[in-house]
């Protein structure tokens, strides 16, 4: 008897050692596949290169001038593009999907107010003091004009319509609105058949609402970011939490893919304050260079790549491309930018 309960208590403990070996492996395997072609993107802000202090026309150009993105990520800004009530102008935007088009360069749009950029909403001076519920019109009229200006061009594959619409513990926004997100997406819907991209927090959400009313689920992928109760915080996340959570999410909605549409490569936005001074939102223009390369240096930015690669999303997209412009431009930092050069 006492033969049988050694025996017994060996094959348990083999069998909890070869299931942890065997989740080991699984938590840092490598779930890219070598026939698979990644495609590779980049966000392009114009609001952020204006914010930096850059001719957001010569970066956007040289951009696509000497990276190898097959796509674009592109926020349209609304107070950008309806300045006076009821009147758009796109003619920069355009230009944008325009000049992509000449290279073979698919662009996504990213429709409505919150997109992506700090205060994530974005709203024109004209209706900031509208109700909510005005706001919400205005809203719809925008999507519509947004819709039926860019769906003539071809190299759009398809929508973003919002930016993380759920996460209601960053920005200055109201808090996410599932009714308001499904008549957005409608009105894509009625004027155009391409696919509708929602995106979630790849860390902080569990991408269920958004998976359950797009067509494809974009999620972001944070590897450095401070906050100033923790300080600098790198996120302990392995390649197989973001594909095991994929795989979860498509299991148990009907979304088509998830895609990787924020891969972080910039610097998280921190400054120093002096006692009694006045805190403004951190911004990177203002954040000492030490700090900057201490949270994403070169071979960071290398890191990141790599572990999006492992993680086998079939699409990702840069975040940061305008701060590569910027720190090599004011600090001879080119590194960055020669390295996106080699992205393909």
């Amino acid at each position: 008897m006492k033969s049988k309960k050694i025996k017994l208590h060996y094959i348990i403990f083999f069998t909890v050692l070869i299931l942890f070996l065997f989740l080991l492996i699984l938590w840092n395997w490598n779930f890219s596949q070598k026939d698979q072609e990644v495609i590779w993107g980049v966000t392009f802000s114009k609001l952020q290169a204006e914010e930096l202090g850059l001719d957001w026309v010569q970066v956007y150009g040289t951009m696509i001038d000497e990276m190898n993105f097959k796509t674009i990520r592109l926020p349209i800004y609304w107070p950008d593009v309806e300045r006076q009530p009821g009147k758009y102008d796109f003619s920069s935007y355009g230009w944008m999907v325009e000049k992509a088009a000449e290279k073979n360069i698919e662009v996504m749009p990213v429709l409505g107010r919150r997109v992506p950029r700090w205060p994530e909403c974005h709203v024109p001076e004209i209706y900031k003091s509208l109700s909510e519920k005005d706001i919400q019109e205005k809203i719809f009229n925008l999507i519509t004009a947004e819709v039926k200006y860019f769906k003539k061009f071809d190299n759009i594959k398809k929508w973003q319509v919002d930016n993380e619409p759920f996460a209601d513990f960053f920005g200055e926004c109201p808090l996410g609105d599932n009714e308001l997100v499904k008549k957005e997406i409608s009105i894509v819907k009625e004027l155009d058949n391409r696919p509708v991209v929602i995106t979630e927090s790849g860390e902080l959400s569990l991408w269920t609402k958004g998976a359950k009313i797009s067509d494809i689920l974009g999620v972001s992928m944070y590897r450095q970011t401070w906050n100033k109760q923790w300080g600098w915080f790198n996120y302990p996340l392995p390649p197989a939490y973001y594909w095991l959570k994929s795989k979860i999410v498509q299991l148990r909605t009907n979304v088509d893919k998830v895609i990787n549409t924020e891969l972080q490569v910039e610097p998280w936005a921190r400054n120093r304050h002096k006692k009694d001074e006045v805190v403004k939102e951190p911004t990177l223009k203002d954040m000492q260079l030490f700090d900057q390369l201490y949270s994403m240096d070169i071979n960071q930015v290398k890191k990141n790549v790599s572990f999006a690669r492992k993680v086998g999303f079939v699409e990702n997209y840069l975040w940061g491309v305008e701060w590569w412009y910027w720190i090599g431009q004011k600090y001879d930092h080119w590194e960055f930018w020669q390295y996106g050069e080699t992205i393909k």
